[in-house]
C-alpha cells in the first residue's frame, strides 16, 4: 500500500473533480485502480479483482447538462445545475431550471426559478418512457426508481388530474394525495372531484377512496365511498353499468339502465341492461355494437318488457308483454366489390313505445320500416341478383306486412343484332332489344299480436313470376316512335280459387238461406303462362314561345315551353297464346255472370288479360321562365328566373271499355316565388256525374249539370322561411341579414353577459337605433286538403312552424308547433332550451299539450368518461301531473 504526500493528494483530488461525474458501473476507470474516500486520507487498491462495488450503486450512466450555471461540490458530492438543466438516466429524463444531483444518495431534486414578478418558471418536466409529467417540485431516486412530486398536473383520458403530493413508483403506477380530477380545462376548473387519496394505473384506471364533488369552489354534499375512473385509450373495458334511480306516479320507484358491459374484443361488445319498477314492471335489453375497419359496422339490440298498469285485483289492472328489435349493418363499399349486404331493422309490438319509450318522435311516428337486403352483380355481364326481407308496420292500427323473402334476377337490356364494333349510322333493326326478369315473393299480412302464431305461415301468399320481352323501337320521324313488342310471361302460385254459385247457402248470422258466391281455395303448385303481343306509339314534341321586352326594361324576355304528349298502347286478345285462367260465375238470382281469374288475389296477378285493351294517354306540361337583369346591373348578363316550374294536366281514354272510358283528369302545379315561397297544388276531376248515392255513373257531368268536370279532391301546400325572407329584404337594403353576423340587439340598460362575448360590436344602425341581429330561423308550412263527398265536403287544414333563436353564442331556443283548423286545436308543441356551460351542457325540453305532455331538465358533464355525473328531473305522460 502506498501513502500519498500532501502535494500528491492535491493532484489526485483535481483528477477526481474532472472525472468523477462520469463514473458508474457501466463506465469504470481504464486502469485496475480505484479512488476511494476515507476521511481525509485517500488510498488506491492495486488490483481490479479486489474492487468492491457499493450495494447502493446505480446500474446505468447518469449524464447531466445545463445551459447556465454548473457546479460540482465534491466535498458534499453534489452537482448543481441552473437554466435548462437536463439529467438523463436510461429512459428517465428530468428537465428544469434548477436541479441538484446528490451523488451520495443517487437522488435528484428539481424545481423552477422565480422571475422578477415572483412567477415560477422552468418548472420540472419528468419523463419516464411514454409517460410525461409537469410538476412544481420533484425528487427522484435513481436506485429505487421512485419519485416524490409536488403540484403534479397530468392528462388522463379526457380529464386533468391535479395532485399536491404524488409518489411515482417503480412499476409505473402512482400514489397521490390531496388531488382533484376534472374534465374542465379552465385554469381554475368550474368543477372537480376531490380525491384525498388515489392510485393511478397509467392508461388503465384511477382508483380512489372517498371523494366529493366541488362546484365553483363550493364543496357539495355529494360524496362517493370510492371512485373508479376507466381511462383506457386503446380498447374498452368490461364493467358494471350503474343504474339510474327514479320515480313515476303510475309505476313507482325504479332502477333503470343498470347492468353489465362486456368488452368482448376489438370488433364488438355487448351490454346487458335492465329496468325494474316497484309495481312489477320490468324490461331487459341486450345491445351489441360491432365495427371492423374497411369491412362492416353496425349494431344489434333487443328489448323485452313486462308492462303492468293499474292495481292488481281492481278493474284497471292490465298486464302486457312487448318487444322491440333493432339491427343495422353497413358494409364498406371496398369490402366486396360487386356484392353488397345491408340491414336496417326497426320492428316492435304496437304497445312498446307507448309504455317504454321517452322519445317524442317514436310516439308521433306510426310507421316502422325494416329491410335486410343482398345484391350481386357480375362484372362484364348484364346479370344482377337482389334479395331482401322487408317489414312494414303501422303501430296505430297494429297491421304488419312482411316479405320473407323477396328476390329478383334481371338480365339488363341487350341488343342481339348490334355488333360490338359497329360504326356509322345505326340500322333500324339494330334497335331490337331483349330483356329477362324473374321475381320471387312471399307475403304475410297480419296483425302484430298474431305475427308469431302458427296460422301466419298457412296464410302466407307465395308466388313466382318471370318475363322475357322482345321489342323494337322504330323512330319514323322526330319525336315520334313506334314500339312493337312480344313478351312471354309465366307465374307459379301455391294456391288458386274457384267461385261457385250457391243458391241454397244458409247464413248463420242472418239465420236464413241467402244465395251467395262461395270461394273454394285449392293449395298446391299451379303454373300459368301467356305470350302477349303489344304495340306502343308515342309523340312528344316541344313548343317554344318567346316574348321579348323593350331594351330599357329589366325583364329581357319571358319564355313559355309546352311539352304535349300523346301515347297509344294496344294489347290484342289472341286465343291459344295463354293458359286457361279465366272462368265465368253467376252472381245473382237473375242469372247474371261475371268473369274472374283463378289467380285472383295472388301476388303477381294473372299474366294475360281476358280481353283486348287499348288506351290513349294525353298529357301537357307547361314551364314559364324569364330572364331578368339585377337592379343596378353592370355585368349585362341577365339571370334566369322560373315563374312556373310545372303546370301539367293528364288523362287517358280506354278505347275498348264498356263505359266510363275517360279516366280522371289530374292537374298539378308547382312554383317558387322570390326563391323562398314554395307552392304546390294537385287536383282530381271527373268527367262523369254521380247518382243520388254519390256513385259515379256513365253520364257526363256536362249532360247532368252543365259543368265540364266534377271536382273529386284538391290539395295545396305552401311553405316558406321567414328568416330567409327578412334576410333577403335586408340584403337588398344593404344591411346585415337576420342570420348574418349573429350580433345581439343593443337595448338601453342591457349589459352583455358572459355568453355574449364575441358576438360583435356593431349594436346600432347609422341612425343610432338598436339593431336586432340575433341569429334566428322560422319555417312555416300550410297544407289544405279538400275532399268532395255527396253529403258534406271534408276540409283538412293544418299550419305548422318550427325554428330556433340563438340568444347568445352558447344559448339556443328551439320550437315546433302548429294549428289544426278542423279540430280547432293546437298541435303538439315542443320547446327546447340548450345552454353550453363550457364543460357542462344544460337542456330543458317541454311538451305542454297533446298526449305526450312532458318536461325534462338535464345538466350533465360533456366528457364521456363522466357521463353519469349529471342532474336530471323529468315528468312525462306516465306521471299524471296535469
Amino acid at each position: 500500500m502506498y501513502y500519498f504526500t500532501e502535494k500528491r493528494l492535491v493532484v489526485v483530488f483535481l483528477v477526481m473533480v474532472l472525472f468523477l461525474p462520469s463514473f458508474s458501473q457501466e463506465n469504470k476507470p481504464e486502469s485496475d485502480t480505484a479512488i476511494v474516500f476515507q476521511d481525509t486520507l485517500m488510498f488506491v487498491t492495486a488490483s481490479r479483482d479486489q474492487l468492491k462495488i457499493s450495494k447502493n450503486a446505480i446500474d446505468k450512466q447518469v449524464t447531466y447538462t445545463a445551459a447556465g450555471y454548473k457546479k460540482n461540490d465534491m466535498i458534499n458530492r453534489l452537482a448543481i445545475l441552473r437554466e435548462n438543466a437536463v439529467v438523463t438516466y436510461g429512459n428517465v429524463e428530468i428537465k428544469a431550471d434548477s436541479i441538484v444531483f446528490n451523488m451520495e444518495s443517487n437522488t435528484v431534486y428539481a424545481t423552477g426559478i422565480k422571475d422578477s414578478t415572483g412567477q415560477l418558471t422552468g418548472i420540472p418536466v419528468f419523463k419516464d418512457g411514454s409517460q410525461e409529467y409537469e410538476v412544481k417540485e420533484l425528487t427522484y431516486n435513481f436506485r429505487t426508481k421512485k419519485a416524490i412530486a409536488y403540484g403534479l398536473v397530468t392528462k388522463q383520458e379526457e380529464g386533468l388530474l391535479r395532485s399536491q403530493v404524488t409518489k411515482l413508483l417503480d412499476d409505473g403506477t402512482s400514489n397521490i394525495a390531496k388531488s382533484t380530477y376534472s374534465t374542465c380545462d379552465a385554469e381554475h376548473p368550474h368543477f372537480y372531484i376531490n380525491l384525498p387519496r388515489a392510485k393511478i394505473y397509467p392508461g388503465k384506471k384511477i382508483i380512489s377512496g372517498p371523494g366529493n364533488l366541488v362546484l365553483e369552489g363550493i364543496p357539495l354534499p355529494v360524496a362517493v365511498p370510492f371512485g373508479f375512473f376507466p381511462i383506457q385509450t386503446k380498447r374498452a373495458a368490461s364493467g358494471i353499468l350503474v343504474p339510474r334511480i327514479g320515480q313515476e306516479q303510475q309505476r313507482g320507484y325504479n332502477l333503470t339502465e343498470g347492468g353489465y358491459y362486456f368488452a368482448i374484443n376489438d370488433y364488438f361488445d355487448l351490454a346487458l341492461k335492465g329496468n325494474i319498477y316497484t309495481n312489477g314492471t320490468w324490461m331487459l335489453t341486450a345491445t351489441s355494437n360491432y365495427n371492423k375497419m374497411y369491412k362492416y359496422s353496425g349494431n344489434l339490440s333487443f328489448s323485452y318488457a313486462n308492462n303492468i298498469s293499474g292495481h292488481k285485483g281492481l278493474p284497471d289492472f292490465n298486464k302486457t308483454t312487448n318487444y322491440r328489435l333493432g339491427w343495422t349493418y353497413a358494409q364498406n363499399a371496398k369490402a366486396r366489390p360487386g356484392s353488397r349486404f345491408s340491414a336496417s331493422v326497426n320492428m316492435s309490438s304496437s304497445g312498446f313505445d307507448r309504455s317504454n319509450s321517452y322519445v317524442v318522435a317514436e310516439h308521433v311516428t306510426t310507421q316502422r320500416q325494416s329491410s335486410v337486403s343482398y345484391s350481386k352483380s357480375w362484372e362484364g355481364t348484364p346479370f344482377n341478383l337482389s334479395a331482401s326481407m322487408n317489414h312494414s308496420q303501422n303501430v296505430r292500427n297494429k297491421t304488419v306486412s312482411m316479405n320473407l323473402p323477396k328476390m329478383n334476377f334481371n338480365a339488363n337490356r341487350i341488343y342481339p343484332l348490334k355488333g360490338r364494333a359497329s360504326v356509322g349510322a345505326k340500322k333500324w333493326y339494330q334497335e331490337l332489344q331483349f330483356q329477362y326478369s324473374a321475381s320471387l315473393d312471399n307475403q304475410i299480412n297480419t296483425f302484430d299480436s298474431l305475427l308469431f302464431k302458427k296460422d301466419v305461415l298457412q296464410k302466407m301468399r307465395s308466388g313466382f313470376k318471370h318475363e322475357a320481352p322482345l321489342s323494337l323501337q322504330i323512330r319514323l320521324f322526330r319525336n315520334f316512335s313506334i314500339s312493337p313488342q312480344i313478351a312471354y310471361s309465366g307465374v307459379l302460385y301455391t294456391q288458386k280459387i274457384e267461385k261457385i254459385w250457391a243458391p241454397g247457402h244458409f247464413n248463420p248470422e242472418q239465420n236464413k238461406v241467402v244465395p251467395t258466391v262461395l270461394i273454394d281455395t285449392a293449395r298446391g303448385f299451379f303454373y300459368g303462362q301467356a305470350i302477349t303481343p303489344s304495340l306502343n306509339a308515342g309523340y312528344n314534341p316541344q313548343i317554344f314561345g318567346m316574348f321579348i321586352f323593350k331594351p330599357d326594361s329589366r325583364i329581357q324576355a319571358i319564355r313559355h315551353v309546352m311539352k304535349p304528349s300523346v301515347s297509344f298502347s294496344y294489347l290484342p286478345s289472341l286465343k291459344g297464346l295463354s293458359s286457361d285462367m279465366y272462368r265465368q260465375v253467376q252472381i245473382d238470382t237473375l242469372g247474371r255472370t261475371v268473369e274472374y281469374s283463378v289467380f285472383e288475389g295472388n301476388i303477381f296477378g294473372t299474366p294475360s288479360l281476358s280481353r283486348r285493351s287499348g288506351t290513349v294517354s294525353f298529357s301537357l306540361v307547361n314551364i314559364i321562365e324569364a330572364k331578368v337583369f339585377a337592379k343596378n346591373d353592370t355585368t349585362g348578363k341577365p339571370k334566369k328566373v322560373r315563374i312556373i316550374d310545372n303546370l301539367g294536366i293528364t288523362t287517358s281514354y280506354n278505347i275498348f271499355a264498356d263505359s266510363i272510358k275517360w279516366s280522371p283528369v289530374i292537374m298539378t302545379m308547382r312554383t317558387t316565388i322570390l326563391n323562398n315561397f314554395n307552392i304546390s297544388a294537385n287536383s282530381n276531376f271527373s268527367l262523369y256525374g254521380v247518382d243520388s248515392y254519390g256513385r259515379q255513373i256513365a253520364t257526363f257531368a256536362y249532360a247532368q249539370n252543365k259543368k265540364l268536370m266534377r271536382l273529386n279532391n284538391f290539395s295545396v301546400s305552401l311553405d316558406f322561411n321567414v328568416g330567409e325572407l327578412f334576410r333577403g329584404k335586408k340584403d337588398r337594403s344593404g344591411t346585415q341579414g337576420a342570420q348574418g353576423s349573429g350580433q345581439l340587439s343593443s337595448v338601453p340598460g342591457r349589459e352583455s353577459g358572459p355568453g355574449d362575448q364575441g358576438l360583435g360590436s356593431s349594436m346600432t344602425d347609422e341612425y343610432g337605433y338598436p339593431v336586432f341581429n340575433v341569429p334566428w330561423s322560422l319555417a312555416v308550412s300550410y297544407n289544405l286538403n279538400y275532399i268532395k263527398t255527396i253529403s258534406k265536403p271534408v276540409i283538412n287544414q293544418t299550419l305548422s312552424f318550427n325554428g330556433n333563436v340563438s340568444l347568445t353564442k352558447k344559448m339556443t331556443i328551439t320550437y315546433t308547433s302548429g294549428y289544426d283548423f278542423r279540430m280547432k286545436e293546437i298541435t303538439m308543441t315542443q320547446i327546447g332550451i340548450s345552454r353550453d356551460l363550457h364543460c357542462w351542457d344544460m337542456s330543458f325540453n317541454w311538451v305542454p299539450n297533446g298526449s305526450m305532455k312532458m318536461w325534462n331538465f338535464t345538466i350533465r358533464v360533456k366528457a364521456a368518461i363522466l357521463k353519469d355525473l349529471k342532474y336530471e328531473r323529468r315528468k312525462d305522460f306516465h306521471d299524471e301531473y296535469y
